[in-house]
């Protein structure tokens, strides 16, 4: 069944442009396409990662595998597979975002990756190597990788929780300690309507890919305590989290050391923020959140 259409809303699109959302919100499961010579089959992947051809970045979630996976290792996100798609129809996409400070902003898809030394994507920080949204109308180039792109404007959870995505806080990341994810660029944040929660788009990000280098061990460096209160100890997960994923945590949490303390709203915001990075339901975004500790 075919997800709702809220997600339109998060942007402001061409009418041209909508009809690759609704494409996105309803995928084709089979496809053939002129830049593979193979069929290729949409696929869940959401434990699995696996290279993006178009980008070039790791992916999580659903993704077009090409239907000879033993001899044709051929991946492609999702969105870059419909932005593909789209372009050799010849449908020009172009996309605005209305948290932007400049108006002008106007993204455009490009298949040519930018030249060396220039600016990584606006919203996670990381290199762009392939495929992308380029904005030159601004006297400094903008890039943003096709699923930082897509990211959604809003993320509602439990608990009352609502996660904005910004390009400016006054507050500083809660992972990094700081508001620019490298030198010279921001980076885009989810922030909590409370004010209490302000993520990297990139730091979160990060902290997936590096548990997955380890083969999904969690995290090794002693960082993080989930906080005990006898409520948070009957539900420190999400509704979505099983009785011993959660139990696991409970115990893990009676380790002592100078660690930073999660607490349950914490828990549910990281959820939010993994499910819509990765693009993934919220049960997948769990065990994610889960597999990092």
């Amino acid at each position: 069944m075919c997800a709702g259409t809220g997600e339109l809303s998060s942007i402001l699109m061409s009418s041209i442009y909508s009809s690759y959302f609704m494409n996105d919100l309803c995928p084709s499961e089979n496809i053939t396409a002129s830049f593979h010579p193979h069929p290729l089959r949409l696929k869940d992947a959401h434990e699995t990662p696996y290279y993006c051809v178009g980008c070039k970045e790791k992916g999580l979630g659903k993704c077009y595998q090409c239907e000879d996976p033993e001899n044709c290792d051929y991946h492609l996100h999702r969105q870059c597979c419909d932005l593909s798609m789209l372009c050799e129809s010849g449908h020009s996409s172009s996309i605005k975002f209305p948290f932007l400070e400049s108006k002008k902003c106007d993204f455009v898809f490009q298949k040519e990756a930018p030249g060396a030394n220039q600016r990584g994507c606006d919203a996670c920080g990381r290199d762009v190597k392939g495929w992308s949204y380029q904005c030159k109308m601004c006297k400094i180039p903008h890039y943003l990788h096709p699923c930082c792109a897509k990211l959604p404007i809003n993320q509602k959870g439990e608990k009352g929780i609502v996660l904005d995505l910004k390009a400016k806080t006054s507050s500083k990341c809660l992972e990094c300690g700081s508001k620019n994810i490298s030198q010279g660029l921001r980076g885009w944040f989810y922030a909590s309507n409370c004010g209490k929660h302000c993520y990297h788009v990139g730091c979160v990000m990060d902290m997936v890919l590096k548990n997955l280098e380890k083969g999904g061990h969690g995290c090794d460096d002693g960082r993080y305590l989930i906080k005990e209160t006898n409520d948070e100890r009957k539900s420190c997960s999400c509704e979505s989290l099983t009785r011993a994923q959660s139990g696991a945590i409970t115990k893990r949490s009676r380790k002592v050391g100078t660690m930073k303390f999660i607490t349950e709203a914490t828990i549910i915001v990281l959820n939010l923020i993994i499910s819509a990075i990765l693009g993934i339901p919220i049960t997948s975004a769990c065990v994610a959140f889960y597999n990092l500790f």
